[in-house]
């Protein structure tokens, strides 16, 4: 399972995921699903759902689905990605992770967590280049943009359309357009690759 703590004031080194049999594309491993920006439907869309959630408090938020709760993801092969320039975000800033307190957070369960001397961020400062994503930018403003897109939605227009290990995913059925909803609606396409995996 994935355990995510502030980086300020600490610094962690990371080793290689070559070194690794792909824990973070496991859905054992607690991988299942990970909120999005508006901002990224477009890149994700062509290979993963994206479906909703609604959180502790009701809002509804955008979720990309990474795995069927019990396997790997399906473009994972011989733990390597076989879309690798195509993935999502989470997939290329891993382990680090953007946070609503605009801190970069590290997932100490990572196994390459500081298994080198190669410094990969420092007191919430990314030191490796290849890890530096504009998603870690203003990631304050961009979650509250992109939580009033979708919460002037009527909620009742909702639909349930799958649940994985007691998370209820919902896909949108009201009559309110917008290329995100566009998106959202064309992604559904790819649910299959997932629940057949799921279902064998």
């Amino acid at each position: 399972m994935k355990e995510f703590i502030s980086s300020t004031n600490l610094e962690f080194t990371f080793g290689s995921c070559s070194n690794c049999n792909a824990d973070c594309c496991n859905g054992k491993k607690g991988t299942t699903y990970s909120q999005i920006l508006k901002e990224e439907f477009e890149n994700v869309y062509k290979n993963f759902p994206i479906l909703f959630i609604f959180g502790d408090l009701g809002f509804v938020k955008p979720v990309v689905l990474l795995t069927n709760g019990k396997d790997f993801c399906p473009y994972q092969k011989d733990f390597k990605c076989t879309i690798y320039e195509k993935r999502p975000t989470v997939c290329r800033t891993y382990p680090l992770s953007p946070n609503l307190d605009n801190q970069i957070y590290v997932d100490t369960n990572c196994p390459e967590i500081n298994k080198s001397k190669n410094t990969l961020i420092k007191n919430n400062q990314i030191l490796d280049k290849s890890y530096k994503n504009e998603v870690f930018d203003n990631y304050q403003d961009k979650y509250v943009q992109t939580h009033f897109e979708f919460d002037k939605l009527d909620k009742n227009d909702f639909k349930l359309f799958l649940e994985i290990n007691s998370i209820s995913f919902y896909s949108y059925k009201g009559v309110e357009t917008n290329k995100y909803l566009d998106f959202h609606l064309k992604s559904l396409k790819n649910t299959d690759i997932f629940l057949s995996l799921y279902n064998n």
